[in-house]
């Protein structure tokens, strides 16, 4: 492996979380304990930030009785208040997703809701004391899973979400939570970057601000648009601006191993375009959050551990060398019973590399 120095201060300054249903609890665990050792050992104080943890939920599972639904799929409300209930002491800040999951919807089972719906869903989530499971900890949010990924792992449907609508859905959950009264942030965007859909974050409208879209305006383009334009309608004046945005960087992994890509095409690079399209004087001010990625995704980019330990720190290299401005890159869950993909734990348990150049959060190629 070879060092980069130069953003090295900015990787590890990133927040590494995890995804997952609750028996990862005990290999975030391990994760974090060694991450924290290693960051006394370098003479830090701790390791930078808290630990996270992130979990996918149906829009509607406030409105949904206490207890109710099959505790073992995910993003029900038993199997979420079951999630809560184990996260407790191991996660200190949950970052909450929501979307349409198939069986479990409730409200406007057959399709995306209206903005109106939704909001109410959300003030019913934000209104419920989830203390009751024996959570103490924080909440974060994102409005809605990947809405530019029409199929089931993206936002739940079969159709791609409007682009207005998917704005709208991020504008009226902010309106709700105040940072300094809900004690969480709502990230923006949360679009996934898989196959194609690379496409969507390019920017192609020169004018943010343009009252009129242009001819050939993207997906990012658009959501940004109706951000800008609709934030008046949700209480906020019209240079409000999302304080995170937040994106799903398996693209840019997948072609690192697949492909031996450096990302260095702008437009073909997803968290470069991404940047591109939140950069100028009214953009610059967000966060940026990947809240989706990993080191291996299927069976076709299934790496050998040195290859996956090569694209964990492609990853980070390639995160801090972008932009400063992003805080927290959520890995996939840590822990495969067969050891295979992103896992960063064989199927006895032992770690494999890529273990240890996240825990470090040394970036090297």
């Amino acid at each position: 492996f070879r060092s980069f120095h130069a953003s090295a201060q900015t990787a590890q300054n990133l927040n590494i979380s995890f995804n997952g249903p609750d028996n990862q609890f005990p290999y975030s665990d391990q994760f974090y304990s060694a991450t924290d050792a290693y960051y006394r050992s370098i003479g830090r104080v701790s390791m930078p930030g808290n630990r996270h943890c992130h979990a996918y939920l149906s829009w509607d599972i406030a409105e949904q009785a206490q207890g109710s639904g099959d505790i073992s799929k995910e993003g029900t409300r038993a199997w979420f208040e079951d999630w809560l209930a184990h996260a407790q002491d191991h996660c200190d800040r949950a970052l909450l997703t929501f979307k349409f999951i198939s069986g479990v919807t409730v409200i406007s089972p057959n399709g995306y809701p209206q903005v109106t719906t939704y909001q109410t869903g959300m003030a019913a989530f934000l209104g419920t004391n989830w203390s009751y499971t024996g959570w103490t900890g924080a909440f974060d949010y994102t409005a809605w899973n990947e809405p530019n990924n029409a199929a089931g792992s993206g936002d739940g449907l079969t159709v791609q979400i409007p682009a207005e609508r998917a704005a709208d859905y991020y504008l009226a959950l902010r309106a709700l939570c105040d940072p300094s009264t809900c004690g969480g942030r709502v990230a923006a965007g949360d679009f996934g970057s898989n196959g194609t859909m690379w496409q969507d974050f390019v920017q192609n409208c020169s004018n943010d601000l343009a009252t009129t879209l242009c001819s050939n305006a993207s997906y990012m383009d658009k959501y940004k648009h109706w951000l800008v334009f609709d934030a008046t309608t949700y209480g906020f004046t019209g240079d409000f601006r999302p304080e995170v945005f937040a994106y799903h960087g398996w693209d840019d992994i997948n072609n690192y191993i697949n492909n031996s890509s450096q990302c260095t095409d702008p437009q073909r690079c997803t968290i470069r375009a991404f940047t591109t399209a939140l950069s100028g004087d009214t953009w610059t001010g967000s966060v940026l959050w990947d809240t989706e990625v990993g080191a291996g995704q299927n069976p076709q980019s299934n790496p050998d551990p040195i290859t996956q330990a090569c694209a964990a720190s492609f990853l980070l290299n390639l995160t801090a060398t972008v932009s400063s401005r992003f805080q927290r890159i959520y890995y996939t869950r840590p822990f495969e019973s067969d050891g295979e993909y992103w896992s960063l734990f064989d199927s006895g348990g032992n770690i494999k590399p890529a273990f240890t150049v996240l825990r470090s959060e040394e970036h090297t190629s």
